[in-house]
């Protein structure tokens, strides 16, 4: 019979016609041997569209066709079977209800009747609607181990052992490559104070073309010197005022910053004896801080010195310089 195959790695996969299909449709056969003769003579086989037809650009990766399947356990239909018809296989009951029903009845049923639900529960997890959803039996729960008192004692030696910082690993010392005295000639060359040459000026001399020379009139003109009107920069006293200042109108703005403002009144200007001292003043009593801050601050004046005639006793042992005693002679002598 015919069977399909599917599972993770590859899409549904059919089973090979028999090679002796011709026997059983002859009519299919001809025609299919016709269309191919047709297509041979139709075709005609060209040396330069066999070349452009071949890919010039190559691919980075070679292209692996992914299977769209996504059942996770491969799943095979045989044909051979007897198959239930499609209302059987929706009138099974759900997988999950059947396993709740019998672990709640296992205590109290007989064996035959658990041996009944766990076939029912066989047909249902293999019917054509389960394998499409992908319902899988259930498994048994690995219970989580608890630490003891020495497991926990090695994960906090763990976590503090994580917890220290890194330390940096010491660099190698680089090997310094030290230059033969025969290799120094450069640095030497290098190390010499630099000597810039001082510009020298030519001397003037009167050549021929200056002795024949004839200025155009354009440096003739710029060779006159400037004429100024002096009556613009001396003025006769008295100075005219400008007529527009004479008839010019203050705006009110204007007289406003004009007026003097008037002094503020103090308390002292309201008193009848405005030198008189007011009784709590006479009452009130310097605390600490304030006779600390009233006594006078105490400098060390380094600048007068107690004896001004004495003679310092460095200065009593230095000794002149030859460039002092130089110096020290009268010009002259």
């Amino acid at each position: 019979m015919h069977k399909v195959s599917k599972s993770t790695k590859c899409c549904p996969t059919f089973d090979k016609l028999p090679e002796n299909i011709t026997c059983f449709l002859p009519g299919i056969s001809k025609s299919w041997q016709r269309l191919v003769e047709r297509h041979k003579n139709m075709f005609t086989k060209r040396k330069r569209i066999l070349r452009m037809a071949q890919r010039t650009r190559h691919l980075r990766g070679e292209f692996i066709p992914k299977c769209p399947c996504k059942y996770k356990k491969p799943i095979e239909f045989v044909r051979e079977t007897p198959m239930r018809t499609r209302t059987e296989q929706l009138a099974l009951p759900g997988v999950r209800k059947l396993l709740l029903f019998k672990n709640r009845v296992k205590d109290f049923f007989e064996p035959l009747r658990i041996l009944g639900i766990n076939r029912l529960i066989r047909l249902s997890l293999f019917s054509v609607y389960s394998r499409l959803s992908n319902i899988q039996p259930p498994q048994k729960k690995i219970p989580i181990h608890k630490w003891d008192d020495t497991e926990w004692k090695n994960h906090t030696k763990y976590l503090q052992k994580l917890a220290k910082p890194k330390k940096e690993p010491k660099q190698p010392k680089l090997p310094v490559k030290k230059k033969k005295p025969e290799e120094m000639g450069r640095i030497k060359l290098l190390a010499l104070p630099k000597t810039r040459e001082e510009p020298t000026k030519e001397p003037w001399l009167l050549t021929p073309g200056m002795k024949f020379y004839k200025p155009t009139e354009r440096i003739l003109k710029i060779a006159q010197p400037k004429m100024f009107d002096e009556s613009a920069i001396i003025q006769s006293l008295p100075i005219p005022v400008n007529p527009a200042a004479l008839t010019h109108k203050a705006t009110k703005r204007t007289k406003e910053l004009a007026t003097a403002r008037e002094k503020g009144v103090a308390e002292s200007d309201l008193k009848e004896n405005p030198f008189s001292i007011s009784p709590n003043a006479l009452k009130a009593r310097a605390t600490a801080r304030i006779k600390e801050l009233a006594e006078p601050k105490e400098f060390d004046n380094a600048h007068i010195r107690e004896n001004p005639f004495a003679i310092s006793p460095a200065a009593l042992k230095a000794k002149a310089s030859p460039r002092i005693i130089e110096l020290a002679r009268p010009k002259g002598s």
